[in-house]
């Protein structure tokens, strides 16, 4: 029994073995020659704070390989990735990965979402803006009345 254990150990462990092996050689694709990503620094300019910005990362599948988008995460609860989780695109393909931003700063504002692929691929994508606050109207001038003075 001891020898069967023994032998099924030993199968386990060259599984093991080449399942890390093959892990290793697909962790080597470099994004630029597998992805090819736009939009990735978009510049929001000043906006009036609580106007919500959106954009859109387009990404392009530049090899002959199929590639899946596995995730984004956004670095702030104000932004949201908005894209469809462990979507596998082949070659020529393209995806797209929403970003939206509630506009709720005051001042500059710099946001990042980290986008995870396949094969231990990544791309960050940056959002940057000013928030200003709302033009308030001027109020109509009111007359202003002479006050009597007491001799």
């Amino acid at each position: 029994m001891k020898k069967i254990l023994f032998a099924i150990f030993l199968i386990g462990a060259g599984f093991s073995a080449s399942a890390q092996t093959q892990a290793t050689t697909t962790t080597q694709w470099e994004i630029g020659k597998v992805l090819e990503i736009t939009n990735t620094n978009f510049n929001a300019g000043e906006r009036t704070v609580g106007v919500p910005v959106d954009y859109v990362i387009e990404i392009k599948n530049i090899s002959k390989d199929s590639v899946t988008l596995l995730n984004a995460k956004a670095g702030c609860g104000c932004t949201t990735p908005n894209f469809t989780p462990n979507q596998r695109f082949g070659p020529g393909q393209t995806v797209k990965v929403s970003i939206s931003f509630n506009g709720g700063v005051t001042g500059p504002y710099t946001k990042l979402t980290q986008i995870f692929f396949d094969h231990d691929m990544t791309q960050q994508a940056m959002l940057t803006g000013v928030g200003v606050a709302p033009k308030q109207e001027a109020a109509p001038a009111t007359p202003q009345t002479a006050t009597p003075v007491k001799h």
